[in-house]
């Protein structure tokens, strides 16, 4: 499914998100395209080959989302979420073993049919030396006879050499004609015997409608497939229920704690000042902070979310600033001070401590303060 021109609308136009597990997937390169370029969300590719894993410049779809890319995207307005049927039960040991054995036998098949085209190889070369043998005899005859009169030809030559008149004609040696027909039509059928068996016989399992002809192979089963937008399920429905336009759900619970309102917060805020977020727990933060598009600049920062009721240690703060200048990044404190940007407290409702939403007492009600406070961390001299 492509998305329509009106992306910010809920419902059908929006951007379909496939929810398996708990995590929002996309399974459409036009979508993927659409959510990197213009929603600056790039999400991580998991596609790969079971048994040959590449690194990620080589991954492919599905593309996973982190929970608050998603949540971004819903409370935007800009994709949907779609639950799909998980796979009710594992295969049973009957299934297991019964495909196990259809896997063997189609393999001693394959073995068998390859050992088969061997053998036959061996018996045309050999039924062609038995054909061939009389005229490769014969052949054979006449050049030790032309190498013999060639010989027998020079050493006269040789020994009346200094008696021959300069005028005298050179004796010139002529093959015939059946003998240069005859090399060249052993030669184009040996070739073409080999060609047929290469291509048709070895590979050539019979489940596959390959015909060969003098060398001319046809294969009318086509290499490419086409891959569906969405994950293919084994059950008859595909989705579990309706789409799911407002976070938190029961079947995707972000944001629910103080923390993930602190993630999402912090990272719509990054969002709305035109930064692009990647994971960055290997870095020793939630998120790697990119001025642009990661594949044209590096990280500039390795963010840390801080909570309001959060104490910062001063072994943290030299700890942060060392992993950010171990890394060539600054260290970023995202604080988050627990309200909206008009000033309502959220915390005390997230905890169930007060439900009734109050403002800052500072005299200020009418001025926007920031959702979160971010400060920099770097040693002196850096970079």
């Amino acid at each position: 499914m492509i998305p329509n021109e009106d992306i910010g609308t809920e419902g059908p136009s929006s951007i379909p998100l496939y929810l398996i597990n708990g995590v929002a997937t996309v399974w459409d390169p036009q979508i993927a395209a659409t959510l990197h370029c213009l929603h600056n969300i790039s999400g991580l590719r998991t596609g790969t080959l079971p048994g040959v894993s590449q690194q990620n410049a080589f991954l492919g779809l599905p593309l996973i989302l982190m929970s608050e890319e998603t949540a971004y995207l819903i409370s935007e307005k800009i994709a949907h979420l779609i639950p799909v049927q998980p796979i009710s039960q594992l295969p049973s040991k009957v299934n297991i073993e019964t495909r196990t054995l259809e896997r063997v036998r189609k393999l001693e098949e394959l073995a068998k049919k390859t050992e088969q085209a061997k053998e036959r190889k061996i018996k045309m070369g050999r039924e062609r030396m038995e054909k061939g043998g009389e005229e490769v005899k014969r052949k054979r005859e006449e050049r030790a006879k032309l190498k013999a009169l060639k010989l027998l030809k020079g050493k006269d030559q040789e020994e009346s050499g200094f008696f021959q008149d300069s005028s005298s004609p050179t004796p010139t040696i002529t093959f015939s004609p059946d003998i240069t027909q005859t090399i060249k039509s052993d030669f184009q059928t040996r070739f073409t015997d080999e060609k047929i068996i290469d291509r048709g016989e070895v590979g050539n399992t019979g489940e596959e409608n390959i015909k060969v002809e003098k060398g001319k192979v046809d294969i009318t089963n086509p290499h490419f497939h086409s891959i569906p937008s969405h994950p293919l399920s084994p059950l008859s429905s595909l989705s579990l229920q309706s789409p799911i336009t407002s976070l938190p759900h029961p079947l995707f619970p972000f944001p629910s704690t103080p923390r993930d309102h602190a993630l999402l917060a912090t990272f719509k805020t990054l969002q709305k000042k035109g930064f692009r977020m990647g994971l960055g727990p290997r870095f020793g933060g939630e998120y790697l902070i990119y001025p642009g598009d990661y594949l044209r600049y590096h990280a500039h920062f390795t963010s840390q979310v801080i909570l309001p009721e959060d104490c910062i240690k001063p072994s943290e703060l030299v700890a942060w600033g060392r992993l950010g200048t171990g890394t060539k990044k600054a260290g970023l404190l995202c604080c988050w001070t627990g309200q909206r940007p008009d000033g309502e407290k959220i915390i005390e409702e997230i905890e169930g401590t007060s439900r009734e939403a109050g403002k800052k007492e500072n005299g200020n009600e009418g001025e926007e303060k920031e959702e979160v406070e971010f400060y920099s961390l770097e040693w002196a001299n850096f970079g």
